[in-house]
């Protein structure tokens, strides 16, 4: 059964620094016509930065979108031209001021696939460096935070860890990591 819905005009309703919002008007299989609002971001990228001594380094911030103060594992934008572990190295020293000397691709995933165009590439670093050189954009506020992986592994089974970056990293970090199911 096909369920392809193609695409007969496409409309732009807002532009701005960091997303655009696209109407999708298109035909579905059986011939009727549908609208979808879709939300055109560049791709992403997300490290769990874990020293020798299994804390991982987090960043506590304020999310106004869901208006709460979270703790999350490092993350950030890709510029143009640059791959995904060359992002994830940048953000996690931006952010942190930590930059991993290896890194470890967890997985790629849609993070938000009903209405995004959005990619996100999840990666586990380790070998950490003490750089200092935390750059923060003008308008990012952030603190970082460093817990031990089993608290951090708490947090996410307790509710306190609500983005889905985290929470994945965490999930597949454990098997990495050789963390048992009692962490």
């Amino acid at each position: 059964m096909n369920l392809d819905e193609r695409l007969e005009h496409l409309e732009t309703v807002f532009t701005g620094k960091y997303l655009d919002v696209r109407k999708y008007h298109l035909r579905l299989p059986d011939g009727r016509k549908a609208v979808r609002e879709i939300v055109h971001v560049r791709d992403s990228v997300a490290v769990l930065p874990v020293d020798p001594e299994g804390r991982v380094i987090l960043v506590r911030q304020h999310r106004p979108a869901v208006g709460k103060t979270l703790i999350e594992i490092p993350a950030g934008l890709l510029d143009e031209g640059e791959s995904p572990e060359e992002a994830a190295l940048r953000e996690c020293e931006e952010e942190t001021g930590y930059r991993p000397g290896r890194l470890e691709k967890l997985i790629t995933y849609a993070h938000a696939e009903g209405y995004s165009t959005g990619w996100m590439t999840l990666f586990v670093g380790s070998d950490l460096v003490h750089t200092g050189r935390i750059r923060l954009d003008r308008t990012e506020n952030l603190h970082a935070v460093c817990l031990p992986f089993p608290e951090l592994a708490r947090k996410v089974r307790a509710n306190e860890i609500v983005d889905s970056k985290t929470i994945l990293s965490v999930t597949l970090g454990k098997a990495w990591l050789g963390v048992g199911k009692s962490s």
